[in-house]
């Protein structure tokens, strides 16, 4: 009978354990681990953070710092709550904490890094779009691919659909934005 007790507080002891350990972040469209794979990990848009913090949310706020599209990086941890990555550009250590409006924060993430980002798929876009790309904002004139590669993509929550003619996004945690569409899905207006 002890034999019996010891040998289940052991099995219920490794269960413990193996949900504490952390899920892999895979990516989605090569089923490659990010933290474990050999391969560059990017950015896939521009991303914002609080450069006082060293933080973001999965709900985009638009914070003062700005890393670039296709910035390479090296993601630390993953908990399926809290993503730690290194930008390999200045070696600043960011934490992307999962808001609770972010129903599947994997998925969340593999819209933000990849094995692969081809920035030659900016060359194409107009230079309004570029312009807003580069400065890491949304601008009157500019496409609903440009506009996510610039600031990222609107909260679920709020904004459902890309379809939608308009996008909500939140500066911080107390202010938003909408930006506007028009019928040829460039942008016709920003409203605080």
């Amino acid at each position: 009978m002890k034999k019996i007790k010891t040998t289940a507080i052991c099995i219920a002891l490794l269960g413990l354990l193996s949900a504490c350990s952390s899920p892999p972040l895979v990516e989605s469209s090569t089923g490659i681990n990010l933290q474990q794979t050999n391969k560059p990990v990017y950015t896939l848009v521009n991303l914002h953070p609080d450069t006082g913090n060293n933080r973001m949310y999965s709900v985009n706020y638009q914070q003062e710092g700005l890393i670039p599209l296709c910035s390479p990086v090296s993601i630390q941890d993953f908990n399926g709550k809290v993503l730690t990555f290194k930008d390999l550009a200045d070696n600043r250590v960011y934490t992307l904490i999962k808001h609770g409006s972010s129903p599947d924060f994997p998925a969340y993430l593999n819209k933000y890094f990849g094995t692969t980002c081809d920035y030659e798929n900016v060359k194409p876009l107009s230079a309004i779009d570029k312009e807003g790309i580069n400065r890491g904002e949304a601008l009157v004139g500019m496409s609903k691919d440009g506009v996510i590669l610039a600031i990222g993509y609107p909260p679920e929550h709020k904004t459902p659909s890309l379809k939608s003619d308009s996008w909500m996004y939140w500066s911080n945690r107390w202010n938003r934005f909408a930006v506007e569409f028009d019928q040829n899905g460039l942008v016709s207006n920003i409203k605080d």
